[in-house]
């Protein structure tokens, strides 16, 4: 979660936003926890939250639709590249080809949105679907505010405009590819943990295995979706199945429940700040505090302790 938090950090900073480490980490901790937890609508849920969030941190839609876009799209082709790598390296034929053909599938289709985000009738066409998507978002959440149809024009526009230099991509990937490869290293460290041997060889192909089953999101994170598909990965690799169910146990009560559980905590330390900002105890209205934030194109200015969580 650090290294994504970083991630969306690094690419705020490309629209010209400053945000203090600590407050783009609750904000990334609280919208996963929103997402994850919620079947089906989460994602959606999440997303605006965080989106209402980096609109307090940006001023405008644009650099949250920004920053939210680009940070799903470096996410992404990070997990397809750890796909085709653990692929290559599980010396499973049929593996490979599977592996590998997903992967460059992604990264085609990474390549062909962008290119074809730059046509006119494209545009229009995502503008009217991602407008209807946002709609039905607000109706459930309350969230973003103003209205869907300009904050979709806008955050497109600056999506086509905001350019990041080769310095600030290789820093988004590195931090992206950072936060997956630790993630893994958390199923390596369970599998240890119960004195199993690991199966290194597959470890990538089953981790992203377990990743791709819990991103469908039938389930809140993918609860018994992710874990059977782990559990039955490191079956197929050799392990035992008492050995392969107490590693995956240990691995999800880490990656999944204990990051839950900070990340409801965190939301509702946002919920009460926003509150103690809007009510202070003296009585008189002043406006929510504000720390960690700076923008070039207005005068410094900080974070809202916690607006943006409110439903």
């Amino acid at each position: 979660m650090a290294g994504f938090a970083r991630t969306q950090r690094v690419i705020l900073s490309a629209a010209g936003v400053r945000i203090s480490v600590p407050a783009i980490a609750a904000t990334a901790w609280a919208g996963n926890a929103i997402s994850v937890s919620l079947p089906l609508i989460g994602p959606g849920t999440g997303t605006a939250f965080t989106f209402g969030r980096f609109r307090q941190v940006g001023g405008d839609a644009a650099s949250a639709g920004w920053v939210l876009a680009i940070s799903g799209v470096v996410s992404n082709l990070v997990w397809a590249l750890m796909l085709a790598l653990g692929a290559a390296v599980s010396g499973s034929p049929a593996a490979t080809v599977a592996g590998l053909t997903g992967g460059v599938a992604i990264l085609a289709a990474a390549i062909g949105a962008a290119l074809a985000l730059h046509r006119p009738r494209f545009q229009q066409v995502t503008k009217r679907r991602t407008i209807r998507l946002v709609q039905l978002v607000k109706r459930v959440s309350g969230r973003p505010a103003g209205d869907p149809g300009d904050l979709i024009n806008g955050a497109l526009d600056r999506l086509l405009t905001v350019r990041m230099s080769r310095v600030r991509w290789t820093e988004a990937v590195s931090l992206s590819l950072l936060n997956w490869l630790a993630s893994a290293g958390c199923l390596a460290a369970a599998i240890l943990s119960v004195q199993a041997s690991v199966p290194w060889t597959k470890l990538l192909l089953i981790y992203c295995a377990g990743a791709a089953a819990g991103s469908f999101n039938l389930t809140p994170g993918g609860l018994g979706v992710v874990e059977g598909a782990l559990a039955a990965g490191l079956v197929a690799a050799g392990m035992r199945s008492p050995a392969a169910f107490g590693s995956v146990l240990i691995f999800r009560l880490v990656t999944f429940w204990l990051v839950v559980l900070a990340g409801w905590t965190i939301y509702a330390l946002l919920r009460w700040a926003g509150h103690q900002g809007a009510h202070p105890r003296d009585g008189h209205s002043r406006g929510p505090r504000r720390s960690g934030v700076q923008s070039r194109s207005r005068r410094p200015h900080r974070l809202p302790a916690g607006r943006g969580s409110r439903r």
